[in-house]
């Protein structure tokens, strides 16, 4: 009997390794795909702009897994570009991710009080990026 019982928890022990195996060779084949926020605008009223919305942004960042690649007004468009004087790239974990910060509440108030007080106006694209590789080795 505990021979028998030992080869069956031998096999299940064993499946339970084929599955998991299965499961990590899964989630290599898949790397997870990065997304970006792209931000292009005008800001009107910087002081209030800086001070009532843009201060107020990193833990909402932070919560959700973004970080900043880009900030600024330093650019030069090389072909057909729209003008605007002020850019924000920013990096997320999934667009998953990024939409869940762009639905949060705490952004909703904070974007909605830029939009009604005008301090700005933003073109927003959320885009997808390429699958990033594990950098260990197998």
């Amino acid at each position: 009997m505990r021979t028998v019982l030992a080869g069956i928890i031998g096999i299940a022990i064993g499946a339970g390794g084929v599955w998991a195996a299965e499961q990590g060779a899964a989630a290599r084949e898949a790397p997870a795909r990065p997304a970006y926020l792209v931000v292009l605008g005008d800001v009107y009223d910087r002081d209030a702009f800086m001070q009532g919305y843009t201060a107020k942004l990193a833990p909402l960042y932070e919560k959700y897994g973004g970080e900043y690649l880009a900030v600024g007004r330093n650019k030069d468009i090389l072909e057909n570009g729209a003008e605007f004087e002020s850019f924000v790239i920013s990096k997320w974990p999934s667009m998953e991710a990024a939409q869940a910060f762009w639905s949060d509440p705490e952004y909703e108030k904070l974007k909605n009080e830029r939009i009604e007080e005008e301090w700005s106006k933003f073109d927003v694209y959320l885009l997808e990026g390429l699958p990033e590789m594990s950098q260990q080795e197998d």
